[in-house]
């Protein structure tokens, strides 16, 4: 190796770590903000790849279907609340005021256990004691606010999307000259690569969404469950968040039925947990090219390193970072580096062999 070519790679190595270092940083100190505008590149790839395919499957101009990849899910969406918009009301309103309902009758069944008066006893003295307990009982009380936060964040990402959807190939252009001449061309193919594997996924798990919200709402229809139909649409919900979002969609369920009895709640508890096993063993393997192939493992991980650094974005979008970051790993550092031969015709791997 010569003295230029060292001192490139030498260069490439400094600029790269500074890199990364900003990245972190920002992602630290700016983590929300810089989550929001990657919702809105995520939204901004299902408005335009779903225009793409259909465009390639009709024989039409994509730039003709974007109006109508981007008014038919609010459509769709719209007319769903229309018809169920009452039923969700009501028994969103019942189950409210079911919840509390739930609280006292299991506080009740713990009084009567032997160790459940003592159990009560310890918590009662935790929450009046513990001044962090009662930071997280405050926090509580901010859910609205950050209801409205979420809300205004979901516009901001809304918006961005459509701007990036109507012309991603300006704001490609830009990003691409960042980058070396001689590399812009890998770069933008890195970038459609991104963006496809983005748009396989999201359509994968709208998929998955979907069946789980009427697998979930026909079963406790079946066992004759109280607010069926709310209870999913919440699964549905929450089955975007990997891991995480199916207990979170079970509890509510659970606090319900489990007034009706102890056998209702057995029973609805085996329904969640076959749901959730056709999920994962039946849906998953068969969207797994979409899917990108995640390792459970590596997301859950993303999940609570996100979710300590910048809360319920983190966990939400960690997921689709997981599926990017796979996919520039792969080309740029996989592709570029390790198996790229050298001089002699040999890999990195090889070398080091």
């Amino acid at each position: 190796m010569n003295t230029r070519q060292l001192a490139t790679r030498t260069l490439v190595q400094a600029i790269t770590a500074t890199l990364v270092f900003l990245i972190a940083w920002l992602v630290v100190t700016n983590g929300k903000i810089l989550l929001t505008v990657f919702g809105g590149i995520l939204i901004a790839v299902l408005f335009r790849e779903s225009a793409n395919w259909i465009g390639h499957k009709a024989g039409v101009k994509s730039k003709f279907l974007l109006p109508v990849t981007i008014i038919a899910p609010f459509v769709l969406v719209g007319l769903f609340f229309v018809y169920t918009a009452p039923q969700i009301s009501a028994q969103g309103k019942e189950l409210m005021e079911r919840l509390p309902q739930a609280n006292s009758y299991i506080n009740e069944h713990l009084a009567g256990l032997p160790w459940g008066a003592q159990l009560k006893k310890n918590l009662t003295h935790l929450s009046s004691s513990d001044s962090e307990v009662s930071t997280v009982v405050n926090a509580v009380s901010s859910v609205f606010s950050s209801t409205l936060n979420g809300f205004g964040s979901f516009i901001f990402a809304l918006f961005l999307g459509l701007f990036l959807a109507v012309n991603p190939g300006w704001y490609i252009k830009g990003a691409v000259t960042l980058v070396p001449p001689t590399r812009r061309e890998r770069i933008r193919d890195v970038l459609g690569a991104c963006g496809r594997a983005l748009s396989g996924w999201l359509v994968a798990k709208i998929a998955s969404m979907v069946l789980v919200g009427i697998l979930t709402t026909l079963g406790l229809w079946a066992l004759g469950t109280d607010l069926a139909l709310v209870l999913g649409v919440i699964a549905a919900l929450l089955s975007f968040i990997p891991n995480i979002g199916p207990i979170l969609g079970f509890i509510p369920a659970a606090m319900v039925s489990v007034i009706t009895g102890l056998d209702t709640l057995l029973y609805v508890s085996i329904l969640y947990l076959a749901v959730q096993m056709m999920e994962s063993y039946v849906l998953t393997p068969m969207l797994q090219a979409e899917l990108a192939d995640l390792p459970p493992a590596l997301t859950l991980f993303a999940q609570v390193a996100l979710g300590a650094m910048v809360g319920m974005a983190g966990i939400l979008l960690a997921a689709p970072l997981c599926v990017a970051a796979m996919v520039f790993i792969n080309k740029l550092y996989v592709e570029d580096i390790l198996e790229k031969p050298n001089e002699r015709g040999q890999t990195h791997s090889e070398q080091t062999n």
